[in-house]
């Protein structure tokens, strides 16, 4: 079974228990409405490719998440925001690039695929410089593919039988699995800032009653 397929089932048995509540309200989203995302990706990923011409798209991997990217385009509301999505965009971009020029087929026995260490590590890098999980959700998005085309373009120019393939499973999950972190990567410095914000107040209530 595909990487992808596990990853969704958990995420949907967490929903169940509204452990995903933390990551809706992050995107910017209401809880039907990304339960019906995660059910509709396992679905659509049952569904064969729509091929135009020499290009293979996935509903489950492209067109989807195309959908969800254009609903948080809006978040890109102001010129840091803009900054660090394009300075993401660049590393995601690269990285894919850099991935498909690597020759993974001495890893195929791997229970852990490459890809997974990849998306873990980029998660955490694209949080730092984003601060917020939807810029991040653009920034992968948008990269991935970017650099999914960039690589296809330098590599197959001129073969005329070669096929783009957008929105494997193998990048949707890289998709899926960098977001998580990045969700895991806000909810610990949500903490953090909660925390001191807590400890500073306590300070203050002390400070007072002294001078009480």
């Amino acid at each position: 079974m595909d990487f992808v397929f596990i990853l969704l089932g958990v995420l949907i048995i967490l929903s169940f228990f509204d452990v995903g509540d933390f990551i809706y309200k992050k995107l910017g989203l209401n809880h039907f409405l990304v339960s019906a995302l995660l059910f509709g990706l396992v679905l659509l990923l049952f569904i064969p490719n729509i091929i135009i011409e020499n290009i293979s798209i996935s509903i489950a991997g492209f067109i989807l998440p195309l959908l969800l990217a254009i609903k948080l385009l809006p978040k890109l509301k102001s010129k840091k925001r803009i900054i660090n999505f394009i300075i993401s965009l660049l590393i995601i971009t690269t990285s894919v690039m850099v991935y498909n020029l690597i020759d993974f087929s001495t890893f195929n026995n791997l229970v852990i695929k490459p890809y997974v260490y990849v998306s873990l590590i980029a998660g955490i890098i694209i949080y730092l410089i984003c601060k917020r999980t939807s810029i991040c959700y653009l920034s992968l998005f948008f990269g991935i593919n970017i650099g999914n085309l960039l690589f296809f373009q330098i590599k197959y120019a001129g073969e005329y039988n070669a096929i783009l393939t957008l929105g494997s499973r193998e990048f949707l999950a890289f998709l899926i699995l960098s977001m998580l972190i990045s969700l895991i990567c806000e909810g610990v410095y949500g903490h953090h800032v909660k925390q001191k914000k807590f400890r500073y107040e306590k300070k203050l209530e002390r400070l007072k009653t002294i001078e009480k």
